[in-house]
Protein backbone atom coordinates (compact mmCIF):
# COMPACT_ATOMS: atom_id res chain seq x y z
CA UNK A 1 0.00 0.00 0.00
CA UNK A 2 2.89 2.04 -0.73
CA UNK A 3 2.40 5.78 -2.00
CA UNK A 4 -1.26 5.22 -1.39
CA UNK A 5 -3.35 8.07 -3.06
CA UNK A 6 -5.52 9.66 0.11
CA UNK A 7 -8.75 10.10 -1.89
CA UNK A 8 -8.73 6.76 -4.21
CA UNK A 9 -8.44 5.10 -0.61
CA UNK A 10 -11.10 6.90 0.21
CA UNK A 11 -12.76 6.62 -2.82
CA UNK A 12 -12.46 2.66 -2.69
CA UNK A 13 -13.12 2.28 1.01
CA UNK A 14 -16.40 4.64 0.96
CA UNK A 15 -17.20 1.96 -2.52
CA UNK A 16 -17.29 -1.15 -0.22
CA UNK A 17 -19.61 0.64 2.55
CA UNK A 18 -21.52 1.39 0.36
CA UNK A 19 -21.71 -2.15 -1.54
CA UNK A 20 -21.76 -3.74 2.28
CA UNK A 21 -25.00 -1.65 2.93
CA UNK A 22 -26.97 -2.77 -0.36
CA UNK A 23 -25.78 -5.76 0.74
CA UNK A 24 -27.16 -6.29 3.06
CA UNK A 25 -30.60 -4.74 2.01
CA UNK A 26 -30.99 -7.46 -1.03
CA UNK A 27 -29.42 -10.60 0.23
CA UNK A 28 -33.23 -11.45 1.23
CA UNK A 29 -34.03 -10.93 -2.14
CA UNK A 30 -35.13 -13.83 -4.78
CA UNK A 31 -32.64 -11.54 -6.83
CA UNK A 32 -29.87 -12.01 -4.87
CA UNK A 33 -28.56 -15.25 -6.39
CA UNK A 34 -27.93 -13.62 -9.95
CA UNK A 35 -26.59 -10.59 -8.63
CA UNK A 36 -24.10 -12.62 -7.15
CA UNK A 37 -23.17 -14.15 -9.89
CA UNK A 38 -22.82 -10.60 -11.80
CA UNK A 39 -19.15 -9.69 -12.91
CA UNK A 40 -19.70 -6.57 -11.13
CA UNK A 41 -20.64 -8.44 -7.59
CA UNK A 42 -17.27 -10.31 -8.41
CA UNK A 43 -15.36 -7.35 -8.83
CA UNK A 44 -16.00 -5.76 -6.01
CA UNK A 45 -15.90 -9.02 -3.96
CA UNK A 46 -12.35 -9.25 -5.52
CA UNK A 47 -11.50 -5.74 -4.61
CA UNK A 48 -12.28 -6.43 -1.06
CA UNK A 49 -10.22 -9.45 -0.77
CA UNK A 50 -7.23 -8.03 -2.02
CA UNK A 51 -7.32 -4.80 0.42
CA UNK A 52 -7.69 -6.94 2.92
CA UNK A 53 -5.01 -9.24 1.69
CA UNK A 54 -2.39 -6.28 1.44
CA UNK A 55 -3.65 -5.04 4.91
CA UNK A 56 -2.57 -8.32 6.47
CA UNK A 57 0.90 -8.16 3.76
CA UNK A 58 1.78 -4.98 5.85
CA UNK A 59 1.39 -7.02 9.25
CA UNK A 60 3.26 -9.73 8.20
CA UNK A 61 6.32 -7.68 6.71
CA UNK A 62 7.52 -6.07 9.83
CA UNK A 63 7.83 -8.47 12.17
CA UNK A 64 10.07 -6.43 14.74
CA UNK A 65 7.19 -3.29 14.77
CA UNK A 66 5.25 -3.55 17.89
CA UNK A 67 2.42 -2.17 16.05
CA UNK A 68 2.11 -4.54 13.60
CA UNK A 69 2.73 -7.46 16.14
CA UNK A 70 -0.36 -5.77 17.91
CA UNK A 71 -2.41 -5.03 14.77
CA UNK A 72 -1.66 -8.90 13.25
CA UNK A 73 -2.32 -10.31 16.77
CA UNK A 74 -6.11 -8.32 17.28
CA UNK A 75 -7.00 -9.01 13.49
CA UNK A 76 -6.09 -13.18 14.12
CA UNK A 77 -8.13 -13.11 17.22
CA UNK A 78 -11.22 -11.64 15.48
CA UNK A 79 -10.81 -13.86 12.62
CA UNK A 80 -10.67 -16.75 15.13
CA UNK A 81 -13.77 -15.47 16.70
CA UNK A 82 -15.78 -14.84 13.46
CA UNK A 83 -15.13 -17.94 12.01
CA UNK A 84 -15.04 -20.26 15.52
CA UNK A 85 -11.72 -21.22 15.12
CA UNK A 86 -12.17 -21.62 18.91
CA UNK A 87 -13.86 -21.31 21.92
CA UNK A 88 -14.07 -18.02 22.85
CA UNK A 89 -13.99 -18.69 26.58
CA UNK A 90 -10.86 -20.56 26.08
CA UNK A 91 -7.52 -18.13 26.90
CA UNK A 92 -5.47 -21.38 26.38
CA UNK A 93 -5.99 -20.33 22.25
CA UNK A 94 -5.81 -16.59 22.47
CA UNK A 95 -1.41 -17.13 23.03
CA UNK A 96 -1.34 -19.45 20.14
CA UNK A 97 -3.21 -17.78 17.37
CA UNK A 98 -0.60 -16.82 15.32
CA UNK A 99 0.38 -20.26 14.97
CA UNK A 100 -3.13 -22.15 14.57
CA UNK A 101 -4.01 -19.16 11.66
CA UNK A 102 -0.92 -19.15 9.64
CA UNK A 103 -0.32 -16.86 6.69
CA UNK A 104 -1.25 -19.29 4.20
CA UNK A 105 -4.66 -20.42 5.98
CA UNK A 106 -5.35 -16.89 6.54
CA UNK A 107 -4.97 -15.86 3.07
CA UNK A 108 -7.36 -18.95 2.10
CA UNK A 109 -9.68 -18.09 4.64
CA UNK A 110 -9.90 -14.69 2.83
CA UNK A 111 -10.29 -16.28 -0.67
CA UNK A 112 -13.12 -18.63 0.05
CA UNK A 113 -14.96 -16.58 2.95
CA UNK A 114 -18.32 -16.04 2.92
CA UNK A 115 -18.79 -12.10 1.98
CA UNK A 116 -20.20 -11.65 5.57
CA UNK A 117 -17.45 -12.55 7.10
CA UNK A 118 -15.06 -10.74 4.94
CA UNK A 119 -17.23 -7.53 5.59
CA UNK A 120 -16.53 -8.53 9.31
CA UNK A 121 -12.90 -8.75 8.82
CA UNK A 122 -13.20 -5.36 6.67
CA UNK A 123 -14.56 -3.44 9.86
CA UNK A 124 -12.08 -4.50 12.35
CA UNK A 125 -9.61 -3.36 9.76
CA UNK A 126 -10.83 -0.40 10.03
CA UNK A 127 -11.95 -0.10 13.25
CA UNK A 128 -8.31 -0.48 14.09
CA UNK A 129 -6.97 2.34 11.55
CA UNK A 130 -9.64 4.68 13.29
CA UNK A 131 -8.17 3.97 16.79
CA UNK A 132 -4.86 3.00 16.77
CA UNK A 133 -1.88 3.78 15.15
CA UNK A 134 -1.95 3.29 10.84
CA UNK A 135 -0.51 0.68 9.30
CA UNK A 136 -2.03 2.22 6.07
CA UNK A 137 -0.14 5.77 6.32
CA UNK A 138 2.93 4.46 9.17
CA UNK A 139 5.27 7.38 8.35
CA UNK A 140 3.05 9.72 7.30
CA UNK A 141 1.06 11.53 10.04
CA UNK A 142 -1.21 13.85 8.14
CA UNK A 143 -2.48 11.28 5.60
CA UNK A 144 -2.97 9.01 8.89
CA UNK A 145 -5.10 12.38 10.57
CA UNK A 146 -7.06 12.70 7.20
CA UNK A 147 -7.98 8.66 7.27
CA UNK A 148 -8.93 8.74 10.95
CA UNK A 149 -11.03 11.86 9.92
CA UNK A 150 -12.40 10.53 7.34
CA UNK A 151 -13.27 6.77 9.07
CA UNK A 152 -14.72 9.26 12.08
CA UNK A 153 -17.37 10.29 9.57
CA UNK A 154 -17.86 6.95 8.04
CA UNK A 155 -18.70 5.83 11.62
CA UNK A 156 -20.78 8.36 12.38
CA UNK A 157 -24.79 8.05 13.58
CA UNK A 158 -25.21 10.28 10.52
CA UNK A 159 -24.60 7.85 8.19
CA UNK A 160 -27.64 5.34 8.53
CA UNK A 161 -28.20 4.36 4.62
CA UNK A 162 -26.71 4.35 1.14
CA UNK A 163 -28.05 7.97 0.61
CA UNK A 164 -25.80 9.47 3.58
CA UNK A 165 -22.63 7.11 2.11
CA UNK A 166 -23.49 9.14 -1.61
CA UNK A 167 -23.98 12.79 0.58
CA UNK A 168 -20.43 12.04 2.14
CA UNK A 169 -19.05 10.91 -1.46
CA UNK A 170 -19.90 14.08 -3.00
CA UNK A 171 -18.04 15.93 -0.35
CA UNK A 172 -14.90 14.24 -0.50
CA UNK A 173 -12.65 16.83 -2.26
CA UNK A 174 -14.06 19.89 0.53
CA UNK A 175 -13.64 16.59 3.62
CA UNK A 176 -9.66 16.32 2.40
CA UNK A 177 -9.45 20.06 2.52
CA UNK A 178 -10.82 20.96 5.65
CA UNK A 179 -9.20 18.36 7.37
CA UNK A 180 -5.65 18.56 6.16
Amino acid sequence: MENIDVKELFLDILDIVKFELRFYKIRQSPLFERIVKTRIFQQKLQRLKDFINQYFAIMYRDEESPINQAALRTQLGNIARLTDYYDDLSDFYTDHTKEMITREKLQGLIEYSHIEILFLVFTNILDWEHYKSSLIFPQDKSKEKLLKGFLEKIASTEIKNIDDIIDLEQTIDTFIESVA
